[in-house]
């Protein structure tokens, strides 16, 4: 987003605007293992406490020292002051972590390369739902006020409640016992200097945060609130043009000219969102500990695309666009003119609706000094609803009405402006209609999405007191979830008030035009979802839609040694681990356009783990780590949506009941089966790695370090669309082929055209990291 932030502070004195300045210096960095303290130092016997961004610095390097992974970690600055819309934005800080920016937001994360799908993501410690229909989160979901420490681990323990091939984040709220008493309110006014593109849509947002955290006296007692409240408006004018191969063509000189469909127009968003986090911690003595923190957040991000796609191919409508003149010398043309060219004008709602809650609590006892108990529960639960409305405008019906002719100016940095005859912010020039004879006037999408998960935890530690092992843990961790998904596709056809397949857009329903800036080309501005709502459509649910429920029951046993010694002369901390995952999966979806299709499946896989740290010399450590590690497919390629068909020539249908009922001599598979399957696979192992890592670490100063790492996973199981053989007795019977099956067995092995686990791979890499305080460098610092 191009925008201007203005902090609250800054704007106390104005008239217009009331700032809320923040109160109190707030101190809550956690550790990645335990509560961390703010970098401390003694001079002259009085203890100078280091906050805001220098204290986040400091806690942050140091708590990727004292942990036993290799692991990147981000702190709270003072709460409420964090520039970032959300977290993403705060992770994509980290060496290794990149930020994919989804409708003009960071929303998602990359470890190391791999995309989102091949890390997992906790709150606290636990694996929590996704707003998307995948197992990635959708990390603005989490403003980063509400969060006081993130951790990134790129090498994972036995005892970490998820992780996948990638790594893993945790997401970690405040322990009201770990912090100061305090009040924190502040408040952001925000604008966007890209102006108001559509006239539904302003450019300014605010956002608003509050905490509370306090503790009762003889600090046994802790509890904390915070809550924050924000709208975010983002402006952006688009630019799609088509230049790969088929898509371009070339002059007698060689220039080069599009010659596809460019889309090129302006979109507004507007994204809300209401958070709230709270935490209640009660630690009577030191051998009991009880937190119990919760979580909600609720957004709703509303947006508008309005512009044109403009068939400039040789294949549009009525005879496709002409080209009339391309200018410049390459190798890209300056210009290009078309003539007969039938533009679609574009009005597309995006919207989605969704909250997240979730809660946990955590109880630890010590029953002795040296033997101890944990119990930790969560669950979390996710709802959205979506709608994604295509509303189509031209100048007639299937290419009847006139036709325009269109100059593409082409600057060197790509952004081209159009000119044209037509003057579309004219209701005369303009009719809802099917410009191009796709069949319909539009389309409609209102997906829903629905996330459950339980997660349950019961280990025993035993604390040694001497010697190289430090503890031993066992325990026992269940995850139970259902994540449901329906398309709820709709075409948009054209009502009993369109004439020839036209129908010109009601005044009372025109709300101004778009400014498209520097494309040039604005349009009419009408408001959509009350046409939708008029009845001046008819609506037709699409037949091929989608919709599936994935359920999931995981059952973890982990053993993990901590080290914490002396190997000779040299200090090493770390931890050696084994865990056994039991995987049980199913899911039902529809067969075939309409029979229920429930396929289940079962696995389990041994993951050995280890991470050694070793300081190799005062403030130099060399961390070695080796791990197992899975990640499970996509819940929309495991999704039970299939097509299942028979070939009548291996198995005839000699009644014509649309059911085989012979097999023919010549079934022989794999090359002549009975039946083909197509969709996704229920039946689908997880992606497999095995990493190696290797970090050498050098700490000058507390703020102060030289880190490189370096990287090596080989990967298994990859997950590719192909065809195999594979037993189709579960789907043959679910579309009413049972009897067929049984009288015939040798049938069930057929072909199957889909996700599969099919190839190997590797992917290596080397990370560097230098962390300077400028306060060593210069006093004046």
């Amino acid at each position: 987003m191009n925008g201007i932030n203005v902090s609250a502070r800054l704007l106390s004195g104005a008239a217009t605007f009331l700032a809320l300045a923040a109160t109190g210096a707030p101190v809550l960095a956690q550790d990645a293992e335990e509560p961390a303290t703010v970098a401390e130092e003694e001079a002259e016997g009085d203890a100078i406490i280091v906050t805001g961004i220098r204290g986040s610095i400091l806690s942050s390097l140091n708590a990727k020292r004292e942990s036993t992974s290799i692991v990147e970690v981000i702190t709270a600055e003072d709460l409420g002051l964090l520039p970032d819309l959300s977290i993403a934005d705060t992770l994509a800080r980290l060496p290794g972590v990149t930020a994919q920016r989804v409708r003009g937001r960071s929303q998602q994360v990359s470890i190391r390369g791999l995309g989102p799908d091949f890390s997992l993501a906790l709150l606290n410690g636990r694996e929590v739902v996704s707003a998307g229909n995948n197992r990635g989160i959708e990390f603005d979901q989490f403003p980063s006020e509400l969060i006081g420490t993130g951790i990134v681990y790129k090498t994972g323990d036995a005892r970490l409640a998820a992780i996948g091939i990638a790594g893993a984040v945790d997401l970690q709220t405040i322990k009201p016992l770990d912090a100061k008493s305090q009040i924190t309110v502040s408040g952001t006014y925000t604008i966007n200097d890209n102006g108001n593109l559509n006239p539904d849509f302003g450019n300014d947002g605010y956002r608003f945060f509050g905490s509370y955290i306090d503790q009762n006296a003889d600090g046994t007692i802790g509890w904390s609130l915070g809550a924050t409240v924000q709208s975010i408006p983002t402006q952006i004018i688009q630019r799609e043009l088509k230049t790969n191969d088929g898509q371009i063509a070339r002059t007698d000189a060689g220039v080069i000219f599009p010659r596809d469909n460019p889309r090129q127009g302006v979109q507004s968003r507007e994204f809300k969102r209401t958070s709230i986090a709270g935490s209640l911690q009660f630690e009577p003595t030191d051998s009991f500990a009880l937190t119990i923190d919760s979580f909600y957040t609720d957004t709703t991000d509303s947006g508008i695309f309005r512009g044109t796609e403009t068939p400039i191919a040789a294949w549009a409508t009525q005879g496709g666009a002409q080209v009339d003149e391309v200018t410049g010398s390459g190798p890209f043309a300056d210009s290009a003119t078309y003539s007969n060219v039938f533009p679609i004008l574009r009005t597309d709602t995006e919207g989605a609706e969704s909250s997240i809650f979730a809660i946990g609590g955590n109880l630890e006892w010590k029953a002795t000094d040296n033997l101890g108990f944990v119990v930790d529960y969560g669950y979390s639960t996710l709802d959205r609803d979506d709608v994604d409305f295509e509303s189509y405008a031209g100048t007639g019906f299937q290419g009847t009405g006139p036709a325009d002719t269109l100059t593409f100016n082409f600057a060197p940095d790509g952004q081209y402006s159009i000119d044209g005859l037509i003057d579309y912010t004219d209701p005369a020039n303009v009719l809802l209609t099917d410009p191009q004879g796709w069949g319909q006037v539009g389309f409609l999408r209102e997906p829903e999405i629905n996330d459950e998960l339980h997660q349950l935890r019961a280990e025993a530690y035993w604390e040694f007191d001497g010697g190289l092992i430090d503890r031993i843990t066992a325990g026992w961790l269940y995850t139970d979830r259902t994540k449901d998904f329906d398309n709820n596709g709709t075409f948009i056809r054209a009502g009993t008030g369109f004439v020839g397949g036209e129908l010109a857009i009601p005044s009372n329903l025109i709300i101004g035009q778009t400014n498209s800036g520097s494309i040039g080309q604005d349009i009419i501005a009408y408001d959509p979802a009350a046409l939708l709502a008029s009845g001046a459509y008819t609506l037709q649910r699409a037949t091929d839609d989608t919709e599936w429920v994935v359920e999931e029951q995981i059952h973890n046993f982990y053993i993990q040694a901590d080290i914490d010694g002396d190997l000779g002369p040299v200090p090493v901390r770390g931890n050696i681990g084994l865990r056994y995952v039991d995987t049980s999966q199913s899911s039902t979806g529809t067969l075939s356009g309409g029979l229920i299709n429930n396929v289940s499946a079962s696995f389990d896989n041994w993951l050995p783990s280890a991470n050694l740290s070793f300081e190799v010399a005062e403030d130099t450590f060399i961390r070695l780590a080796y791990a197992r590690t899975i990640t499970r497919a996509r819940l929309d390629q495991l999704a039970a949506n299939q097509n299942l068909t028979f070939r009548p020539q291996i198995c005839p249908d000699t009644n014509a009941d649309q059911a085989p009922d012979s097999v023919a001599p010549m079934f022989n598979p794999p090359a002549n089966v009975c039946f083909d399957l197509s969709g996704g696979n229920p039946s689908l192992q997880p992606y497999r790695s095995t990493s190696f890592d290797i970090s050498f670490e050098h700490y000058i100063s507390p703020g102060t370090a030289i880190i490189v790492a370096a990287f090596y996973k080989d990967l298994s199981d990859w997950v590719v669309g192909l065809g195999e053989t594979a037993d189709l007795s579960q789907q043959i019977v679910n579309a009413g082929f049972g009897n067929f099956l049984a009288a015939n067995p040798q049938v069930a092995i057929g072909q199957f055209n889909g996700p599969i686990n099919f190839s190997d791979g590797s992917i290596a890499g080397i990370e560097g990291t230098v962390r300077v305080n400028f306060g060593d460098v210069t006093d004046a610092l």
